[in-house]
């Protein structure tokens, strides 16, 4: 009988429902060669807008709900139903050789802004840094995914705006975001950081998702999809915009921080794509009654 799943070994459960997600992915177009020997043996092909592969990375804040099981005794219960993770996805956009006669002609922006239809197109992760061993355990065991544990540096945007110190209260809403991998064993080190302003910049609301995602289970090539319930704010970057997206290489010895030099090298960031979960309640402002 043929396998058409891989395993879904216990403890786990699919789909994962996430609570929250809080995401940013930055889109480079960058020289075929920078991207040829990551795909080498993988199965893969790189996509090609005019000519040109595309590599991104994305960074991901989520908070998952759990359970502590049917019939648990008390003194078993977990003490948080939930959970909040961060990750980062390297990634290079592609498909399997197999299916290089069904890949439609689409422009670079096209695939950005609202997905390739075929689903055929999608991303091989190259690298994924993750803060929590759940995480990490579910994205090898189930998707194959090429993660390893280690820490962030975050400023990002909130549905909780700033104040200015100021009377009367004046909240201000921002959207620059920031983060930085750190180095896994050095302390004080990091592989890169990124700060991207898009204040003043105009969104074009689209979805991308699903967004298929490859991995390897058994030795095998294996796909799944990563749905979106929320658009996206998708703002494309002219040359002259480019800098508000500014990439910064540290000092770590980890081997992420030169496959992403070598994977952009000196390629300008072309799109940033972010959304961030709607409120799921509101507390409003104390009264005098």
């Amino acid at each position: 009988m043929k396998h058409y799943y891989p395993t879904v070994p216990y403890p786990f459960t699919m789909p994962f429902y996430y609570s929250s997600l809080t995401n940013i992915g930055v889109y480079y177009l960058v020289p075929v060669d920078n991207v040829a020997s990551f795909l080498k043996g993988t199965g893969l092909k790189p996509a090609l807008f005019d000519g040109q592969a595309m590599v991104s990375y994305n960074f991901q804040l989520y908070t998952g709900q759990f359970s502590s099981g049917i019939n648990t005794p008390i003194e078993s219960w977990a003490t948080s139903g939930a959970s909040v993770t961060q990750e980062l996805e390297l990634n290079i956009v592609a498909y399997p050789e197999s299916q290089a006669s069904k890949v439609l002609p689409l422009t670079a922006v096209q695939f950005i802004q609202d997905g390739d239809q075929s689903k055929i197109l999608g991303n091989h992760r190259v690298r994924v840094p993750c803060d929590a061993d759940v995480a990490i355990q579910a994205g090898i065991e189930l998707f194959g995914e090429p993660k390893f544990k280690t820490s962030f540096q975050v400023n990002l945007p909130s549905p909780n705006p700033l104040r200015q110190d100021s009377v009367p209260y004046i909240p201000e809403w921002d959207q620059s975001w920031g983060f930085q991998i750190n180095d896994p064993t050095t302390a004080g080190e990091f592989i890169f950081n990124v700060i991207t302003d898009l204040n003043g910049l105009t969104p074009i609301p689209g979805n991308i998702s699903p967004i298929t995602e490859y991995g390897t289970h058994d030795g095998k090539m294996i796909a799944c999809r990563w749905n979106i319930q929320q658009a996206f704010n998708t703002y494309f970057l002219s040359p002259n915009d480019a800098g508000r997206v500014a990439l910064t290489y540290g000092n770590s010895s980890h081997p992420m921080r030169e496959e992403t030099q070598v994977l952009i090298g000196n390629s300008l960031p072309f799109a940033v794509q972010t959304m961030n979960s709607a409120p799921a309640a509101i507390q409003s402002r104390a009264y005098y009654p």
